[in-house]
């Protein structure tokens, strides 16, 4: 009948929003960066391939983390930028773009 409200909030709070959580990983990650582990710097690079432009951002603009960012994605530059095809997909994207307004403007001219 009756409900503990201060359990609820606490389990809630635990929990957190399940979209924060690898951004939170890699903050503390990045922020021990250059010692960790063979295994934390294999999740480390794993997390934060799929991280988020705004996440990483975010991170960029903390004056704490930026350094430790920098000298981790210049290290394992190789690992963590992006495939080709994300490149290759993004060039045909603007290549249809480029295509589309050409053809636009072809047909309201005539």
């Amino acid at each position: 009948m009756f409900q503990s409200f201060e359990a609820n909030s606490r389990q809630s709070a635990q929990q957190g929003s399940p979209a924060a959580a690898p951004a939170n990983q890699v903050r503390e990650l990045v922020s021990r960066y250059p010692n960790l582990s063979e295994t934390e710097l294999a999740r480390l690079i794993n997390l934060y391939r799929n991280l988020s432009a705004l996440d990483t951002a975010l991170m960029l603009s903390d004056e704490g983390l930026a350094p430790r960012l920098d000298r981790f994605s210049r290290e394992h530059r190789s690992m963590v930028r992006p495939a080709f095809r994300q490149y290759a997909g993004l060039l045909a994207y603007a290549l249809l773009t480029i295509g589309a307004v050409i053809w636009a403007v072809i047909v309201a001219s005539t």
